[in-house]
């Protein structure tokens, strides 16, 4: 019986053709090609200020996001979701001039007892049976970091 020497060249170019597509995908390298298209991926942009949040401004970031962010969009643009739904449109948490005339206390008392508790829209409903104080405080927190005054 003789053995016949096996031949692993085109199993061998099979799969370094195999490989070199699935990561490098098609356009790689190319400039002005966007891989992340190309894979069909959904390209992300990091958060804006992310390094620059405090503790208390990131956890109110996540609630923000759950709670806050199906009227209010995720940035605070009032783009959310279900903001084209509402009769009054959401506040806009990026408008710097608006939310310089809101102190700390008064987006408190707005997020726990609803919008009506000051003159607002009262389809902004109350989170204080949800969210408790410290977590009302970490939202409040994360809202002051959106509304960035414009650069003169």
């Amino acid at each position: 019986m003789k053995i016949r020497p096996v031949n692993f060249r085109v199993p061998m170019i099979a799969l370094m053709v195999l490989l070199a597509t699935s990561v490098g995908g098609a356009g790689a390298g190319k400039p002005g090609t966007d891989n992340a298209a190309a894979r069909g991926k959904e390209f992300v942009l990091p958060q804006k200020h992310d390094a620059a949040l405090s503790r208390e401004a990131k956890l109110g970031r996540d609630l923000y996001g759950y709670y806050c962010a199906l009227c209010h969009g995720k940035q605070g643009n009032a783009d959310g979701f279900n903001a084209y739904n509402l009769k009054t449109p959401p506040t806009r948490h990026t408008d710097p001039i608006l939310m310089g005339t809101l102190s700390d206390t008064q987006i408190h008392r707005m997020i726990k007892e609803g919008g009506g508790a000051l003159g607002r829209s009262p389809q902004m409903p109350p989170w204080g049976g949800v969210l408790n104080d410290r977590e009302i405080a970490n939202v409040t927190a994360f809202i002051r970091t959106l509304a960035v005054p414009a650069k003169k």
